[in-house]
């Protein structure tokens, strides 16, 4: 409830996955119930939000050059995803790794904030408000996550580069090791 409100708030466009929250089956219905009265339509009318039941084409919305900012549990694929398009992320870690993920985004990479941690956990619109403004701002602080974000994209696109001999580190080390594999299998 708190996010929606903060999104209508923030009066910038969104696409939004709905899942029904945690503790509800996650492949069920989403309820009305869990959103402000009349939040889809307003957003719809407005064309200021776009919420999508259960699953959208993640790496397809991160690649348009439109996307700002990514709000994720900060799981492996979506850190990757994220990343190898240069998107910034407010992270909200519900569990497994995803807390470890965060803070090294945080601390180390320099290209997150982080709302919450846990999906039991207290957010208000204020702070989901005030942190989307900080990374959508092109000065400062999100600004910096930005750019750090552009520089691990370049790292990625790098890593996994092949063009005739040149190849990227990705791409060598998977040689490596499909030689490895083969040349073990031969000597059996």
């Amino acid at each position: 409830m708190e996010l929606a409100i903060a999104l209508e708030e923030s009066g910038r466009p969104f696409i939004w996955v709905i899942r029904p929250p945690v503790g509800y089956d996650m492949k069920g219905e989403f309820g009305v119930e869990w959103l402000p009265q009349g939040f889809e339509d307003r957003m719809s009318k407005r064309k200021q939000g776009l919420l999508v039941q259960n699953w959208a084409p993640q790496l397809e919305i991160l690649s348009h050059k439109s996307t700002s900012v990514f709000v994720s549990h900060c799981g492996w694929n979506s850190v990757m995803e994220s990343l190898s398009q240069g998107v910034p992320i407010i992270g909200w870690p519900l569990g497994a790794e995803q807390a470890f993920n965060s803070k090294m985004l945080v601390e180390e990479m320099g290209v997150s904030v982080e709302l919450t941690r846990g999906g039991q956990s207290d957010i208000s619109r204020k702070e989901v408000k005030r942190l989307i403004d900080l990374v959508m701002d092109k000065s400062g602080k999100g600004g910096e996550m930005r750019e750090k974000a552009c520089e691990i994209k370049e790292q990625i696109r790098a890593a996994i580069r092949e063009e005739a001999e040149d190849k990227g580190s990705f791409v060598k080390a998977m040689d490596d090791f499909v030689a490895t594999i083969l040349s073990t299998r031969q000597g059996l």
